[in-house]
């Protein structure tokens, strides 16, 4: 999941959905939960906090992140269970936490808690985010909320991004020139999943470094020392 740079204060707002120019000059078009590229005009301005459990946070640039419907619809269902108590402090989030570091992704589309987290807790951390957002959702699993047009293969589009940055990969590996490097971050842009692209790309810090620009990562989430581009703690993660 790509860590934002988030818009923590901005001007007094009459309506949440006047954020939208802001939250995108910082974030980018893409969901901050599923990682696909939304256009503007479909991307949902997000209450982190329920808006209804917390109406004066309605307002608030810090309660604020950009998502597609289905993931804002999917989470909110899922909050609505009584699962809205401290869910800043009892789950890792993209504004607050480095959680590109708390995910592994696979060439099958699968995504699954890191190993790398030594911590328990914030493996249970990083375990909430992925039931909240419903990051490994596939239609079987997601009969449920057809109803609501959430019933889309999450995991089929993840699929299909990796097998697209693996052709750019090799191309990349035999022509490994700037145009060459320009050109996949373009088509990395187009496709969405950060993290599947800095998964197959995780040994070419040079492509990683444009992709973190690119997609308007959290920079801070990723050290640079030695121009190998590796994740680092952020927040909890």
């Amino acid at each position: 999941m790509r860590p934002v740079n988030h818009v923590k204060t901005g001007a007094a707002l009459t309506d949440h959905k006047k954020a939208k120019p802001n939250l995108i000059a910082a974030m980018g078009e893409f969901c901050a939960y599923c990682e696909r590229p939304i256009e503007a005009m479909s991307l949902d301005v997000e209450h982190i906090k329920p808006q209804k459990a917390h109406g004066k946070l309605a307002l608030t640039w810090s309660n604020f992140l950009l998502a597609c419907t289905s993931c804002n619809t999917y989470k909110r269902h899922y909050q609505a269970a009584n699962r809205q108590t401290r869910i800043l402090r009892s789950q890792a989030w993209p504004h607050l936490d480095n959680t590109f570091s708390a995910y592994a992704y696979d060439q099958h589309g699968r995504v699954t808690v890191s190993p790398a987290l030594a911590s328990a807790v914030h493996q249970q951390m990083a375990r909430r985010t992925l039931e909240m957002a419903g990051l490994d959702r596939t239609p079987a699993v997601a009969a449920s909320y057809q109803s609501l047009g959430l019933a889309y293969d999450i995991t089929s589009r993840r699929e299909k991004a990796w097998k697209k940055a693996q052709i750019a990969l090799t191309a990349y590996q035999q022509n490994p020139t700037d145009i060459q490097r320009q050109s996949i971050l373009g088509q990395a842009e187009e496709t969405g999943f950060f993290s599947i692209w800095m998964s197959v790309f995780a040994a070419h810090p040079d492509v990683k470094c444009g992709l973190v620009t690119t997609f308007k990562a959290a920079p801070a989430c990723f050290d640079n020392m030695g121009n190998q581009l590796n994740p680092r703690q952020a927040g909890r993660i």
